[in-house]
């Protein structure tokens, strides 16, 4: 009788090389859209940046890129720009109600028919795991905070005073007890 073998694990470079071209397949495939309301397409991920066009409700785009809130899109003309990507749902529209296409629209985006869940949008997981805090940011916030001493003495140099407000006091109502 032989003695069993542990299986053989691939080769670590054949598990490079696959890594390395599913990683370069996903780079260079964009990701199909709809404009889900009428929205302006800007130069640049700001909503201070220069409107470049208009995207009509219902517009089929090409989503190139994402950039915290904003979606770098190439529109059918070729067209190529800035919106939210709140004002996008990703995939190929409205489809068949049981198409497969579909639920993985919903896995992809939060998004399904003419609804749209809202939460991170735009933020990759790995964004979200490397975020950290901004503590130039936070000691510039701190500046502008106010003592207590400060705050008493601006109370007292404009026409501010104290009052002592009673609680109101809890009145039962019968529909509440019925509950």
């Amino acid at each position: 009788m032989k003695p069993l073998r542990p299986p053989q694990s691939p080769r670590p470079r054949v598990l490079a090389l696959a890594l390395a071209a599913a990683l370069a397949a996903g780079a260079v495939m964009a990701e199909s859209g709809t404009v889900l309301r009428a929205t302006e397409l800007r130069s640049e991920p700001l909503a201070s940046a220069d409107v470049i066009g208009k995207l009509a409700a219902q517009q089929p785009v090409e989503i190139t890129a994402r950039q915290g809130a904003w979606a770098g899109l190439k529109t059918e003309d070729g067209q190529e720009g800035w919106a939210r990507i709140l004002n996008l749902r990703t995939g190929a529209g409205q489809g068949n109600a049981g198409s497969s296409d579909q639920l993985a629209a919903v896995f992809k985006t939060g998004s399904r028919g003419s609804s749209v869940a809202t939460a991170v949008k735009g933020l990759s997981a790995e964004e979200l795991m490397s975020a950290s805090a901004n503590h130039a940011d936070v000691a510039l916030l701190d500046e502008y905070a106010a003592s207590p001493g400060e705050a008493n003495g601006f109370a007292a140099e404009v026409p501010l005073a104290t009052h002592q407000v009673a609680y109101l006091k809890e009145e039962r109502s019968s529909r509440r007890r019925n509950r």
